[in-house]
């Protein structure tokens, strides 16, 4: 449909009928709709007046000229005169067309002369830039932004400082200072470490600077972000699908952090002392010992399967090499207490403390949720700062510890044998992911919420940086802690511990045993995982309120119901997670429903992206939006476009032969049903992708407009009208 607006030079004299009879209707001239005079919007007679000349759609002309690159106005800028009065007449004409908004769907007609491009991009596709009306020929109609904030309802950051800080919340959390570390473990320290920095600098800043730059380009969220690409939408839908699955059982990790900081409260922390019926039990305060020699008591580790009384002399009589330490024997013997498989019998019932933990979690979460994006701006300032600190802190202390050399080492002098091993890549490209919340649907959420005119750049790789910064401290805390437990059992670093998502339970609280006042830094420090958790956890779960309400507009309005109930379903889904054999269930969720299905998505998402808008028209986009071309954007054209996808597909393809399942402790696979659960829940994150695909195609043959294979393509594979830039000038129309 063609919608032309007038130029504003248009005489009366050149009104036809149709214009005498809309001014009667519209009663005395020179009186202000009573509705819009409250909203200070028709003041002047002058404008009034311009208002009342709009013409009829099918006897106007349109200048247009298309200039990329005009520098976006600031918020507090004054309007001229000129912009008010195209304003009033764009305002006036959609009102009595029935409608509220002016979009991409005011093309114009073939009749029409396309304008010249101004642009250094070329590119040979269609581009939003080439049909959408300069309504004053000249220059963009620039609305005051809380004009865009009443006619949206979309909210925006009051600042830089609170989208970077909340980007940082979101990207800088629990996955640098719990999950990479166990996965560096895993996958051979340095190796790891080095294959995670080659991946963020091919692949993670480049998708990273994409996905918030086309989403403040839109102020789009997720599923909306697609409308570039329509066939692709499905992909926005599993990201949120993805967050979900993530939300869930990152929640339960927050229930861990609620648990350990009652602990702390306690006159002896208890993962520094044995129980009587922990085998091969070790305390830091008798790992004083030299094998062979006549101990004393409180100097001696435990030898056999037997604990050391403190008031018995002991003889060493053999190295121990299978001894565990008390902070490992408490996280799996009294937190979790892990069962023996995922048998159904196996599973248990909620254990009642961690359903309550999971249970104050849940609530703050909801709470915060409740007010949003603006009060979660202010909640930042100190949320991402805080942990910093006490990072700090542990990494100077660990780096004093006895033996804190050798696992510095470890973790920094790589096996490069490892490197060939394409799981070590995998792993840490999945890592990559959760760690930046690349693909989760969050970036692209908290991107839609800037301004128009923000410098994205240099925002976005600022907040991958210090990702990147923040994983690297958390891994030289956790393995400098690694080295002293080693020296202090005699074994060595990559045998002193269990892998697994709960490795940082265990270490962490090592450390914090050797930091006096142990009460008040174990406090201190399991209140900043919680916050960590809380930051990237509201991302999570903002990302899939924002896809709820910009699918269903009408439901913002109904916000904190959603809210509530979305907390309930969510506790009630990861009850399974904090029963006995509830890590296990956490590591299905980890492995399947995040690692595996978020490198899939990723190549769905820069193919659509690149290849199917295009990676000159996301270029021309980001050059319209920032007022000149990206910095090195060669260097992005090609990742975007060459090593994103290779990489992607690399990864995919050999994680899919060199299938590696899950594994207990002990190095046994998990069995047969569990895995197939896994693939379940890997395959209903990702079925939005091909379902919208069909279901947009079955759509297009029942357009009684669309008739020929072409005609289809263009609705499938062209930007639909809804594809517009956030610059407040269309989309408040």
């Amino acid at each position: 449909m063609s919608n032309q607006i007038a130029p504003l030079d248009a005489s009366a004299e050149d009104a036809g009928p149709q214009d005498e009879e809309g001014r009667e209707a519209a009663g005395d001239e020179g009186q202000a709709d009573p509705e819009l005079q409250a909203r200070g919007e028709f003041q002047s007679q002058d404008e009034l007046q311009a208002r009342d000349q709009l013409r009829p759609q099918d006897e106007l002309e349109v200048k247009i000229e298309f200039k990329a690159g005009d520098a976006p106005q600031a918020k507090d800028d004054p309007i001229s005169q000129e912009e008010l009065q195209t304003r009033d007449e764009l305002l006036n004409h959609r009102e009595s067309q029935g409608k509220a908004k002016v979009g991409v769907e005011d093309r114009l007609p073939a009749k029409y002369e396309r304008p010249q491009r101004t642009s250094s991009i070329s590119t040979s596709r269609v581009w939003w830039g080439d049909m959408l009306p300069r309504l004053d020929g000249t220059q963009r109609v620039r609305p005051r932004q809380s004009d865009y904030e009443f006619y949206s309802g979309r909210g925006q950051w009051e600042n830089k400082a609170e989208f970077v800080l909340s980007c940082m919340g979101m990207s800088v959390g629990l996955g640098n200072v719990w999950r990479f570390p166990y996965l560096a473990y895993k996958n051979g320290g340095a190796a790891f470490l080095i294959a995670y920095i080659i991946l963020q600098l091919l692949v993670g800043y480049a998708m990273y600077f994409m996905e918030v730059g086309m989403s403040q380009f839109s102020g789009k969220g997720p599923t909306k972000l697609f409308d570039m690409f329509p066939a692709a939408k499905g992909v926005g839908i599993a990201m949120c699908m993805v967050s979900t699955n993530i939300a869930i059982y990152y929640n339960v990790i927050m229930g861990y952090t609620v648990y350990y900081f009652f602990a702390s409260m306690q006159t002896t922390l208890p993962w520094t002392v044995c129980q009587d019926d922990w085998v091969n039990c070790v305390e830091k305060r008798f790992a004083d010992c030299t094998v062979g020699w006549e101990a004393e008591a409180g100097k001696c580790t435990c030898t056999g399967n037997a604990t050391i009384d403190q008031a018995v002399p002991v003889k060493c009589v053999e190295k121990v090499e299978n001894a565990t330490t008390a902070a490992e024997l408490y996280f799996y013997k009294s937190v979790i207490q892990r069962s023996q498989g995922l048998e159904p019998e196996n599973i248990g019932t909620p254990i009642p403390s961690l359903a309550l933990c999971l249970l104050f979690s849940w609530t703050v979460v909801v709470f915060c949720l409740i007010k949003g994006i603006k009060s979660s701006g202010k909640v930042v300032y100190f949320s991402v700062t805080f942990p910093y600190f006490i990072l700090f802190a542990l990494l100077i202390r660990g780096f004093l510890l006895d033996g804190a050399g050798n696992g510095v080492k470890y973790f920094l002098i790589p096996d490069w044998s490892k490197l060939q091993d394409i799981n070590v890549w995998a792993s840490a490209g999945g890592q990559m992911f959760f760690s930046l919340s690349v693909t989760l649907g969050g970036i692209i959420m908290f991107g839609s919420y800037n301004r128009f005119s923000y410098p994205v750049y240099s925002g976005a790789l600022l907040v991958a940086s210090m990702d990147l910064l923040t994983s690297i401290i958390g891994g030289l805390v956790v393995f400098s802690t690694f080295g002293a437990m080693a020296k202090s059992i005699g074994s060595t670093v990559d045998k002193v511990a269990k892998s697994g998502y709960g490795l940082a339970f265990v270490v962490y609280p090592e450390a914090l045993s050797r930091l006096p006042p142990t009460h008040v830094w174990s406090a201190v420090f399991f209140f900043m995982l919680f916050t960590l958790g809380l930051d990237s956890e509201f991302g999570l779960c903002e990302t899939v309120l924002t896809c709820i309400h910009d699918e269903i507009p009408r439901m913002r309005a109904k916000k904190s119901i959603i809210c509530v109930v979305m907390g309930i379903v969510g506790y009630l889904l990861a009850l399974p997670c904090i029963c006995p054999g509830g890590d296990y269930v956490v590591t299905l969720m980890d492995s399947y429903g995040a690692d595996f299905a978020v490198l899939i998505l990723a190549f769905c998402e820069v193919v659509a992206m690149m290849w199917g808008y295009g990676a000159t028209s996301v270029l021309r986009d980001l050059e319209y939006m920032l007022g000149s071309k990206p910095h090195a954007w060669q260097y992005w054209a090609f990742c975007w476009t060459i090593a994103c996808p290779i990489i992607l597909a690399t990864l995919f393809m050999n994680r899919i032969i060199d299938y590696d399942p899950p594994q207990y402790a002990s190095g046994e696979a998990f069995p047969q049903f569990a895995q197939n659960i896994g693939w379940f829940i890997c395959t209903y994150t990702l079925c939005p992708v091909p379902l919208w695909f069909f279901y947009l195609l079955y759509q297009s043959y029942r357009m009684p407009n669309i008739v020929s294979w072409k005609q289809r393509k263009q609705v499938l594979f062209s930007p639909n009208r809804n594809w517009i830039p956030n610059d407040g000038r269309a989309t408040m129309f």
